[in-house]
């Protein structure tokens, strides 16, 4: 088993920094920091480190950013369902499939699919089982309600092939992996396999280009690279920073969010990494972000 240590490639601390994706449009790194309502862009500098070269305030907690196909901006689940963010920063609701709850609930982890579609999960901010749901936002079908009954919405990823989904409710300690039809929908649901509580909980994933997935496990200060069988082929040391939410490639690089939710004073100060974006470089690559088509 490979086994790789991230280095931190930001100084700045975020709260919570979730949502990683690559902008492969303008070859930048998006991430939020999720309670702060945040949404940075940030470029590889000439010493290796991340610089941020815009930061957005969207004005509610924000779970996950995507890119637009026609560059016309990006997309982010946040509030209660999805919103359109411009280039110069200005923040258009699209949709609140969680408006009766917004005192509740709140947008959490997303992505799009190969057919250019958002999916977003939202969850309870008391972490209530079964507040949640998953959701399908597409401009030509406005909102879908995939499942609900969903606890901590998190972790998605599609294969190469585009036949199946995976997909993490943090608490189940589980990968599940649906089947999709022709028109990419979900129509069956088992489980993929299940992840050690001793290695820590399922949070965010990617899949590289061997349809292996990245799996950020909250808690253990690590990331583990699972076959589709759920055998452990490596795993990514994140030092400093226990609370690892998710990841996403650039090429043969991987980046890593990390948070500080909950610390006391005490704690940030003892895992002086949390919160950072941390980079590692792999010999498998993965697909930077799937744009929203809509």
């Amino acid at each position: 088993m490979r086994r790789y240590t991230a280095e931190p490639v930001t100084e700045v601390r975020a709260e919570h920094a979730e949502g990683p994706a690559w902008d492969a449009r303008r070859d930048e790194l998006l991430w939020v920091d999720q309670f702060a309502g945040l949404v940075h862009r940030g470029r590889l500098g000439s010493h290796g480190g991340l610089q941020v070269v815009r930061t957005y305030q969207v004005g509610s907690a924000v779970g996950a950013v995507v890119p637009i196909a026609e560059d016309k901006g990006w997309l982010v689940a946040a509030g209660a369902g999805f919103a359109y963010l411009s280039p110069e920063g200005g923040v258009t609701v699209l949709t609140e499939p969680e408006a009766a709850v917004r005192e509740r609930n709140r947008m959490n982890d997303g992505k799009c699919d190969p057919h250019g579609r958002f999916y977003a999960g939202s969850m309870a901010w008391s972490k209530q089982p079964g507040a949640g749901s998953l959701y399908r936002y597409a401009a030509n079908e406005g909102i879908t309600t995939v499942l609900d009954d969903v606890t901590i919405s998190n972790g998605l990823a599609w294969p190469r092939a585009g036949d199946r989904m995976y997909y993490i409710d943090t608490p189940t300690q589980r990968v599940d992996v649906f089947d999709l039809n022709d028109a990419g929908e979900p129509v069956t649901r088992r489980t993929a396999f299940t992840v050690d509580p001793a290695h820590g909980a399922p949070d965010g994933m990617s899949i590289d280009d061997e349809d292996c997935l990245w799996v950020a496990l909250w808690g253990s200060g690590t990331l583990r690279r699972y076959a589709p069988s759920g055998e452990t082929l490596a795993i990514v040391d994140v030092p400093g920073a226990p609370q690892v939410s998710s990841c996403a490639f650039a090429g043969t690089t991987l980046y890593v969010t990390t948070s500080q939710e909950d610390y006391p004073p005490a704690l940030r100060l003892r895992h002086h990494g949390a919160g950072q974006i941390f980079a590692v470089g792999l010999p498998v690559g993965g697909p930077p972000a799937a744009p929203y088509r809509g």
